[in-house]
């Protein structure tokens, strides 16, 4: 049975974690640190370390620089290969080279495309129809390295972050059954990247700012990528009170021609939400979370919003 050690840190990672301690020989976690959670910023262990110390794996949580003390410690682990899941740092050759063979990364796009941080989310910003899950192996540049195995699926006009991931992660664990079925065999595959390099930088809090300015199918796109975080948000202004934030959750084109002042709402449809005018289109608003408040939907928000139409946003 092949001895892998994971690098991983959030939810995400689990699933590929539970999975490798059946199929394989996990000889170590390599995660994050804890860290402050909550308001009372209780210190809280990352949910890959839970399920290690569930499972009596051992758990490795470097803080600082990879100094010679730790990098022994994973030497000693004598793993076969590096699975490597959202772990949140880059490795240097150091790091990536202590396993036997090396270090695959799982990362959610079909590479070359979206090498970076948020490959799920810019596909979505994007527009893209399709997106997919590639395990290649790391080397010292932004996700270039070889690839092990690749697998594709499709991208639905509904589909937001939350909903491709939970696409994604099944088909990850596809690809890396492929992967450690290989490497069980001694097959190391490494099929270099072809085709159009494209990047997926961190998301930043500004990112999630609407310009109303922009085609209707577009901003659609931006709140559909940054539903989870930072999500995306407007101001609005009430004639009865202050000019207040209001995140907006889940949207739909409701056409992409027509045209007049942007971001001005133009309708309020009964148990649905809040017609917006773009600078292409208009938007159906249909889930909203209000400053202060928890998400509700976009019509229950305008009943008591006082805001009228006519009224601008942004």
């Amino acid at each position: 049975m092949v001895k892998v050690l994971f690098f991983g840190t959030p939810e995400i990672a689990v699933p590929f974690l539970h999975w490798l301690s059946q199929h394989s020989n996990v000889v170590g976690v390599v995660c994050r640190p804890d860290e402050p959670v909550g308001r009372g910023y209780e210190l809280t262990p990352p949910p890959t370390k839970v399920f290690a110390d569930k499972k009596g794996i051992p758990v490795f949580q470097p803080a600082g620089p990879w100094d010679s003390k730790i990098i022994q410690s994973l030497s000693d682990t004598q793993a076969d290969i590096g699975i490597v899941v959202a772990y949140g740092r880059i490795l240097p050759r150091s790091v990536f080279s202590i396993p036997k063979a090396g270090c695959v990364n799982i990362h959610f796009s079909l590479l070359p495309q979206y090498r970076g941080a948020a490959p799920m989310q810019w596909a979505l910003i994007n527009g893209e129809n399709e997106t997919g899950v590639s395990a290649f192996w790391i080397e010292e540049g932004l996700d270039s390295g070889p690839l092990f195995h690749q697998g594709a699926v499709s991208i639905s006009p509904d589909d937001n972050a939350t909903l491709l991931q939970a696409k994604l992660v099944p088909l990850g664990l596809r690809v890396l059954k492929q992967v450690i079925e290989d490497a069980e065999k001694g097959n190391w595959i490494r099929t270099p990247q072809t085709g159009k390099v494209s990047v997926a930088p961190l998301l930043k809090k500004e990112m999630g700012a609407i310009d109303w300015q922009q085609p209707s199918q577009k901003i659609v796109n931006l709140v559909r990528g940054l539903c989870e975080w930072p999500v995306a948000y407007t101001f609005i202004s009430p004639r009865t009170g202050e000019r207040k934030q209001l995140k907006i959750l889940k949207s739909r084109v409701l056409n992409e021609k027509s045209t007049g002042p942007s971001g001005v709402i133009t309708d309020a449809v009964k148990d649905q939400g809040l017609v917006v005018q773009t600078g292409e289109g208009q938007v159906l608003l249909l889930e909203v979370r209000p400053a202060g408040k928890k998400t509700m939907s976009a019509w229950s928000f305008w009943q008591g919003a006082g805001l009228r139409l006519g009224d601008k946003l942004g």
